[in-house]
């Protein structure tokens, strides 16, 4: 399908190629010039952007998501990068929220499309019930896309004024759309709905929970027929009133203010109809003027001790001069530790939650805070005391392996009573000195890969320490000894990994990646992009086993913690041996984070481009993810890593990453 140039640049075709196409990106550098890389990734956003709602308009939803998609976030990553190295004035939050609300506008705009044609058919096979109640949904998409059609086109504006960047023509079809929705709902609204008019007379402006809102008023279509004798729902800000229409449909609405600001000077009351209403819902607004008032926080039922994973119960109410307070979310906390937000109904509240490591054994304040700043009822805190006791923990070093210098260390932590604990930082010293930490995954599981110190040759000892600093368990260690033959090994360790993954990207890295960068222009191109460095290279060694590049082990080992109920562990391994199978075709690799590692590799082959992404995003769940990698996508992460060591069943262009 071809695709449309959607964006206008006003800088010359010159200012608009820094690059010229006949010269490698890899080989072009003009020092100091980070302007002009910015320069470009700006206009490159703007054209995604203007490319996403053409697409829209065209009802090529897929694709206008695309377009604000992966590729448009690692752009504005790299924008954001250069523009914090350059004086001027960066566009960073415009480009992120209008494409984040262009996104969810692309999606708003094919629900909405797939609704009315599940509203037509409904219509068709005289479903009035659920024609009706489609037409709803309809309604409220609705209002979201003219909501969100209206900032997307205000982004534009600020892109513009900002870059100097022509996009009226994605502003027209943004409008188009909006408009087009807009005009087929006017038609379903006739259909299906009688419109109404919500009206309100207030006794007072003042009110406060003490003095409350009190108002009558009535609920007509409107050609002026009252609903009448009905019940209805009236929404106030986060809170809803029920009230009762008489025979001319009027009504007495008593309204208490709780999480209202003070400054606010007037009320948005919604009438809500039911999903199978035949009336479409009004809003009307009421001035106030709201005072303060403080609450009353009692706690009934505290533990006295209180242990590790342990549940108890803590039980409270809130009121005002006796009248209970409704609706309204309460803090629990011990040691300084959020453990829940209760909400309190009708003046009560309840809180039962596990008591995590994070609070320190010894005598521990126990709080119920109403965390409220400058609103209607007061902020309030009410507080007891707990003792938390220690629990006793232990470590197990499951596995140890060495390689070179670099040694894998696996193991698991857990109290006592063998309930793994997840969360919690184990130092990993080899000798007595520290060289990694690690946090214990779900079930209490760790794993790293380090480098041990040049030093260190034969055998070694190497330890896992939780040391019990700002917890609740127990310190304890274990140790275990391991042979390293001093030799070096190229591959990254998985802490580094990490690490790097964290850090600030420098400013001649940052510029470094950029150029790197696939440069093409549309999502279709992406795996086409040529990402690795200049030059040709060898193709990676493959062989296995060997002192230089053993693969084969690590896949084993992968396999092995796969089979020992470990998924996150075996995904780390897997990655780990398909970048130490590919790593020869990447100068300067040992420094580059695993995704880093994918843009510079990515592009040598498709089918292997595809197995390396599902491997690396793999491995990013395992590491950085709270959520166990399911063992079935280890499984399968094990395969593609197999294959890109050229040790699976297939490795030729028609293995997809899918497979």
């Amino acid at each position: 399908m071809q695709q449309r140039v959607a964006v206008q640049q006003n800088d010359s075709a010159e200012e608009r190629n820094e690059t010229p196409s006949h010269q490698n990106p890899d080989e072009y550098s003009e020092d100091g010039d980070l302007e002009g890389v910015e320069r470009w990734l700006s206009n490159r956003l703007s054209s995604q952007l203007g490319e996403s709602a053409i697409q829209l308009s065209e009802g090529e939803y897929e694709l206008a998501s695309e377009y604000v998609g992966d590729e448009y976030r690692d752009r504005l990553e790299q924008y954001v990068d250069v523009a914090g190295q350059t004086d001027g004035e960066s566009n960073e939050e415009t480009f992120e929220e209008t494409g984040e609300q262009q996104a969810r506008l692309a999606e708003a705009v094919q629900e909405y499309r797939a609704t009315k044609a599940e509203y037509d058919a409904a219509r068709q096979d005289g479903n009035e019930e659920r024609a009706r109640e489609l037409a709803r949904e309809l309604e409220s998409l609705a209002d979201e896309i003219e909501s969100l059609g209206g900032s997307v086109r205000e982004g534009y504006a600020d892109i513009e004024t900002e870059t100097g960047t022509d996009l009226s023509e994605p502003d027209a079809a943004i409008e188009n759309v909006t408009d087009e929705i807009e005009s087929e709902q006017a038609v379903v609204r006739e259909l299906e709905f009688e419109e109404t008019v919500l009206s309100l007379t207030t006794e007072r402006e003042t009110i406060s929970f003490r003095d409350p809102l009190v108002a009558t008023g009535e609920l007509r279509t409107l050609d002026g027929s009252p609903i009448a004798n009905e019940e209805v729902r009236l929404d106030i800000g986060n809170h809803t009133e029920r009230v009762t229409t008489d025979a001319d449909g009027g009504f007495t609405l008593e309204y208490r203010p709780t999480d209202e600001s003070l400054s606010t000077d007037e009320l948005d009351i919604e009438y809500v109809p039911d999903t199978q209403s035949i009336y479409l819902g009004n809003e009307t607004t009421v001035d106030v003027s709201i005072e303060q008032v403080e609450p009353t926080l009692v706690l009934e039922e505290t533990p006295s001790e209180v242990a590790y994973g342990e549940r108890h119960t803590v039980t409270g109410e809130l009121i005002v001069d006796g009248q209970p307070v409704d609706s309204v979310p309460v803090w629990v906390s011990l040691g300084g530790q959020r453990l829940e937000t209760a909400s309190v109904r009708n003046g009560v509240f309840g809180s039962s939650s596990p008591i995590p490591a994070a609070v320190e054994d010894g005598d521990r304040e126990l709080s119920v805070r109403l965390p409220f700043e400058e609103q209607a009822l007061a902020g309030t805190v009410t507080t007891t005391t707990v003792t938390v006791r220690e629990t006793r923990s232990t470590i197990a070093i499951d596995e140890t392996s060495a390689s070179g210098q670099e040694v894998t260390v696996n193991g698991s932590f857990a109290t006592v009573d063998g309930d793994g604990v997840r969360g919690e930082s184990i130092r990993i010293r080899i000798d007595g000195s520290t060289v990694d930490t690690v946090t214990t995954a779900a079930g209490g599981s760790f794993g790293t890969t380090v480098s041990a110190p040049s030093s260190s040759g034969g055998d070694v000892t190497v330890a896992a320490v939780y040391t019990g600093d700002g917890s609740n368990l127990e310190a304890t260690r274990a140790e275990t000894t391991v042979a390293i033959d001093g030799s070096t090994s190229r591959i990254p360790t998985p802490a580094l990994l990490a690490l790097g993954f964290a850090a600030v990207i420098a400013a001649g890295v940052g510029l470094w990646w950029i150029r790197r960068s696939d440069e093409g222009a549309s999502p279709d191109s992406s795996a086409g992009d040529q990402g690795t460095v200049a030059g040709e290279r060898a193709p990676a060694d493959r062989s296995t086993g060997s002192a230089t590049n053993p693969v084969e082990p690590l896949l084993e080992r992968a396999a092995e913690q796969l089979a020992a109920g470990r998924p996150d562990d075996a995904a780390r391994t897997s990655y780990a041996a398909a970048r130490r199978a590919l790593a020869s075709r990447i100068d300067g690799q040992e420094s580059l984070t695993h995704w880093e590692f994918y843009h510079t590799y990515r592009g040598a082959d498709a089918a292997e481009t595809d197995l390396l992404r599902a491997v690396t995003q793999g491995y990013e769940r395992a590491v950085f993810d709270s959520d166990t990698v399911p063992e079935t996508e280890s499984a399968a992460i094990l395969e593609k890593a197999r294959r890109l060591c050229g040790l699976g069943e297939s490795s030729d262009e028609n293995i997809s990453a899918d497979d």
